[in-house]
């Protein structure tokens, strides 16, 4: 395993791993837990959004909370806004608060009114998406092979796209969606056969990406342990 790219929220990493497996981790991210706002008792609203509108951006907020939370508890939020503008995320008042406060939610005008209260609940990702923690994809890592006759401009072209350099190897990781590659095996093509060649390896590159209720490490070990909790199940049905 070796890190690529950590930033607030996000991190990219390559490892030796079967699609199954990832694809098994990506899938139980769907049973972590996480709040969200699950109804909406909407007093007034005078913005231009329906009342199904409001409640909907409302859900998809992510939420602060306290990770000892049962999952039966519930929060309880309030929002009273008077002021000619941007209603933003910000506004909403209890719990832990929300973990964006910029997040637009409707527009009023001199004179309107938005006034409602909602109640948040801890779920699961599987069950809507406003309970998911954030999104895991993976994709494969290709190992870039130029040989040393190729044109050193068609080099210089083909290695704005390598990710890593170990040991004098070069890797791409989004063959898929790059044309300077293909355009780069086009060019090397003139001069001679096989002068690039895109080797797949047995490595992916994975990113883990936290919409802000828990951290992208607390995602990928819950998801991990997930993972675990059903094979236990599965293999004692088995028996």
């Amino acid at each position: 395993m070796k890190l690529i790219e950590k930033k607030d929220h996000i991190v990219t990493f390559t490892t030796e791993i079967s699609e199954n497996l990832a694809n098994s981790i990506r899938r139980s991210m769907g049973n972590i837990l996480v709040p969200a706002i699950d109804e909406v008792e909407i007093e007034k609203n005078d913005s231009p959004l329906y009342d199904e509108t409001i409640a909907h951006r409302i859900g998809l907020i992510p939420l602060n909370f306290d990770k000892s939370m049962k999952e039966k508890s519930t929060i309880s939020f309030k929002l009273a806004s008077k002021k000619e503008g941007m209603v933003y995320s910000g506004e909403l008042q209890g719990g832990k608060g929300v973990v964006y406060d910029k997040i637009l939610i409707t527009l009023l005008n001199k004179g309107q009114e938005l006034k409602l209260a909602a109640t948040a609940r801890l779920g699961r990702g599987k069950e809507h998406a406003k309970f998911s923690p954030g999104i895991i994809f993976y994709r494969n890592l290709n190992e870039l092979k130029i040989d040393k006759s190729c044109p050193k401009e068609i080099v210089e072209k083909c290695t704005t796209q390598v990710i890593k350099s170990d040991n004098n190897k070069m890797y791409v990781d989004n063959l898929d969606k790059s044309n300077v590659i293909e355009e780069c095996i086009q060019e090397s093509a003139k001069h001679g056969k096989d002068l690039i060649k895109v080797l797949p390896t047995n490595e992916l590159v994975i990113t883990i990406e936290s919409f802000g209720q828990l951290s992208v490490e607390d995602i990928f070990n819950k998801s991990i342990e997930s993972l675990k909790n059903d094979l236990a199940i599965f293999s004692k049905k088995l028996k």
